[in-house]
């Protein structure tokens, strides 16, 4: 009895035995041979087991594996099955030496499998069963101009791969794979569709760059490859043949690049090979000491930008203090081998007298003519007289060259208290009119509860609308109303009037769905049924057959229903936030948040001061000390063009405060630009201290208030006239009226013109340079495009999902996108 657990144990294993040897696993096929550069199918095998997830093949140097799926079958075999899983990967070989696939262990539902090593040899790929290789079929190649370079000299380079017109070629994307090292290359440009005739017509593209090789000696580039569908024949009879299609790699013809080392170097060579030239200024060339002097040099010009850390150092007097800022390098977009570099130096000198500062010279390597050359930029001579001989008043501040007067000296004048008022007791009161009767309980409670009651009723009304306003469905709501009255116009509009009705019919739908995007694609809507109808709508608006189907608009109204909003809940107006607006205690925090966000600063966590203060001025637009902080804030963080622009706001909203002038030129000298007009605004001059006195705001209500004024003085010549002229005072009085209320017009309406366009409520300014767009996307490059310099100032007339209109003075208009733009007077987030 002892032994028959043993013995029914053994038995079990040996007839599970054959159960368990049949679990495997293998590539299908196991070896053999792949064609190079042509798409096949393996297949990993897994018998009576499963896989727990997808395996992930190891990386084999020339083979690329890329899973497709996964398929199962049974087999019924004397009565037993067998299930075996395949998994299918994609593989393209790119060399000719073959792949080896290692061993690979995977975990299945049956434990731990083992799938064996495998090995494909490198076959020639052929174009369907034509037997025509791939290489007779497609070539790609790369082609340096010139083929022999100086180390580090800009050469062309292009890549071009074609084939035969006859297999009719599916370039998919364009994009092709390249390891460009150790050349150091600028994008690609555009793909260029090109056809050849001589002899077997061929059709292909080609790809433009610029690149340098930064060491001499023999290059062999590295090989290119470009996946492309050739057509390897036609499947189906007569109508309803289609093309089949195979994929590709072309591998590139190989090339090579002889880079040739630079002669021996004169002293003073910091690497620069191309075309440069080089500028200098000094402003002011006289000043008294103790003022700054800007000492600017400027390098521009073609070569090897990426290898150029900086301008030679240049020699100051040893009677100067010197303040060396960054270098600022600014290069066009894509161009890597364009370039200026821009270096300002301010000099602050402590003694009189006449000092010289040297030229700066400059040594490159022209490679057209393979020699050394040095270019110069002329020193200058300075005149620094005593400074004043007076004190300076504590606290004043030196403005800067070009920059209003600005005075941060205390009043000289103490205030001094309110005295008491002199007297004591004594004289009587004079006689006074009686004091009204007490009011009757119940009319004085009616009294008081009255206006607590319209109150209540003013109050219920203003958070009703205040929840709407902030009711977080409020746009689509608005939109979903407009789509209603879009669709029913469209059921009855012709077919020329149907483009601007698509147009807004999308516009809103996307605000409907809740996507914030300029242009977005058709799968960014949550359903099938208004995909279909957008995509349509596209076909009609940009296609090149202007066709609707006839029962769109039924369908559209369909989807239109289906698509419903949350209804408006008048509860919301119970929500705190509604109900609460916290106005006056908001104002009586502000003073603590600011103090607060002051600390920040000053402790160097700019980020943070940045933060708040921008919440400030989203909250109130109007908030010019808050403007004036953010810039701060942005300047501190090297955000030169952004600190500019709010600088800018600041300062048109409140400019007779000395220190919006002052952080406009700081900022302005720093980003390279003050918007136009107020870098006349901020200089002296009589129409300028004019304007500063108010805002274009104030002015305005100066000019309101001068009108009122001069209609008063007319009003009193009509009082006098009437009375026979009697009252001789009358008319001296309103000719002073209308005197002061001439004078005061003339000055509201010469100072508000002097602000220009930055005086419209709409103004923005554009912090970086950019780029104006005929229509709101950056998807089509069709479209014409205007180059938009930072500094520019103009009209937001219209807006589109993150997108702004722009008007300009000269008349013209087009689109940027919001986030480059600064409001003078709106919110940042409206």
């Amino acid at each position: 009895m002892p032994r028959t657990p043993t013995l029914l144990a053994l038995a079990g294993l040996l007839c599970a035995a054959p159960i368990l040897s049949a679990q495997s696993a293998h590539w299908e096929p196991p070896g053999g041979a792949l064609p190079v550069g042509e798409s096949q199918t393996l297949q990993l095998v897994f018998e009576d087991c499963s896989p727990e997830d997808v395996p992930t093949p190891p990386k084999v140097d020339g083979l690329r594996m890329e899973y497709q799926g996964q398929s199962s079958s049974f087999v019924l075999n004397n009565g037993s099955f067998s299930r075996s899983v395949s998994l299918s990967y994609g593989v393209l070989l790119s060399n000719a030496q073959g792949a080896d696939i290692p061993e690979l262990q995977v975990k299945t539902n049956k434990g731990t499998i083992r799938v064996p090593a495998t090995h494909f040899a490198a076959a020639g790929a052929t174009v369907g069963s034509t037997g025509i290789s791939l290489d007779e079929a497609a070539e790609a190649k790369l082609a340096p101009n010139p083929t022999s370079v100086w180390a580090g000299q800009i050469f062309d380079l292009r890549y071009q791969v074609d084939v035969a017109t006859g297999y009719y070629p599916n370039w998919g994307r364009g994009a092709f794979e390249w390891d460009s090292s150790p050349l150091v290359i600028e994008d690609w440009s555009q793909p260029e569709p090109f056809e050849t005739h001589n002899g077997a017509g061929r059709t292909g593209l080609a790809y433009h760059t610029r690149g340098i090789a930064p060491k001499p000696g023999e290059l062999r580039l590295n090989p290119t490859n470009q996946l492309i569908s050739l057509s390897v024949g036609v499947a189906g009879f007569g109508f309803f043949q289609q093309r089949q299609y195979q994929q590709f790699a072309v591998p590139g013809k190989s090339a090579s690049l002889e880079v040739r080392a630079l002669p021996p170097a004169p002293s003073g060579f910091s690497g620069a090979v191309g075309e440069f030239k080089i500028s200098s200024k000094v402003v002011p060339l006289e000043v008294k000491a103790g003022e700054p002097i800007t000492w600017t040099v400027e390098l521009s010009g073609s070569g090897n930008w990426p290898e150029i850390r900086g301008l030679p150092s240049r020699e100051a007097p040893g009677d100067f203090q010197v303040v060396q800022p960054k270098p600022k390098r600014t290069q066009p977009t894509g161009k890597l081998f364009e370039g200026t570099l821009a270096e300002d130096v301010v000099l602050v000198p402590t003694k009189p007298g006449s000092y010289t500062l040297p030229p700066l010279d400059f040594t490159y390597f022209d490679p057209k003519s393979g020699s050394y050359r040095t270019i110069s930029a002329p020193g200058a001579t300075l005149t620094v007289d005593p400074a004043p001989s007076a004190a300076a008043t504590p606290g004043a501040v030196a403005p800067a060259a070009g920059a209003p007067a600005i005075s941060l000296a205390a009043p000289t004048t103490e205030a001094k208290p309110p005295e008491p008022p002199a007297g004591s007791l004594g004289d009587p009161l004079a006689a006074s009119p009686s004091a009204p009767a007490p009011i009757r309980k119940r009319t004085l409670a009616a009294a008081l509860a009255t206006p607590f009651v319209l109150l209540a009723i003013l109050w219920a009304g203003l958070a009703l609308a205040r929840a709407r306003a902030t009711d977080p469905l409020r746009a689509q709501r608005e939109a979903r109303r407009r789509l209603a009255v879009t669709l029913e116009a469209l059921r009855n509009a012709p077919a020329s009037g149907k483009a601007a009705l698509l147009i807004a019919w999308q516009h809103d739908s996307a605000i409907l769905w809740g996507i914030a995007h300029a242009a977005p694609p058709a799968s960014a809507l949550g359903d099938a049924a208004w995909v279909t109808l957008w995509t349509e709508a596209d076909r009609f608006l940009y296609g090149t057959e202007a066709v609707l189907p006839p029962d769109w608009s039924a369908r559209a109204q369909a989807a239109f229903a289906a698509k419903t909003l949350r209804a408006f809940s008048p509860a919301r107006l119970l929500l705190p936030r509604n109900l609460f607006p916290m106005v006056l205690l908001s104002l009586a925090a502000s003073g603590t948040m600011r103090a607060g966000t002051a600390e920040a600063y000053r402790s160097g966590d700019f980020a943070g001061a940045e933060t708040s203060w921008h919440d400030q001025v989203a909250a109130d637009p109007l908030d010019w000390s808050a403007r004036h902080n953010l810039s701060l804030a942005l300047a501190q963080q090297d955000r030169w063009g952004e600190a500019t622009a709010q600088a800018a706001a600041a300062f048109v909203q409140n400019p007779s405060n000395p220190a919006t002038a002052r952080e406009l030129v700081v900022t302005g000298d720093k980003a390279g630009f003050v918007p136009d007009p107020l870098d006349i605004l901020v200089k002296q001059g009589p129409l300028a201290s004019l304007a500063r006195l108010e805002s274009p705001g104030g002015w305005q209500r100066v000019g309101i208030g001068a009108g009122a004024l001069i209609a008063v003085s007319l009003a009193l010549l009509l009082i006098a006239a009437y009375r026979d002229g009697k009252q001789g005072w009358l008319r001296s009085i309103a000719f002073v009226f209308f005197s002061v209320g001439v004078v005061a017009g003339v000055a509201s309406i010469v100072a508000y013109r002097a602000y220009g366009i930055t005086a419209d409520s709409r103004a923005v300014v554009v912090w970086g340079a950019g780029t104006l767009r005929s229509i709101p996307t950056e998807a089509d490059t069709s479209q014409k495009t205007t180059t938009l310099p930072a500094g520019s100032t103009g009209v937001a007339d219209k807006a589109f999902l993150g997108w702004i209109r722009l008007s300009f003075p000269n008349g013209e208009s087009g689109w940027i996108l919001r986030k480059e733009a600064t409001y003078l007077w709106q919110s940042p987030s409206e």
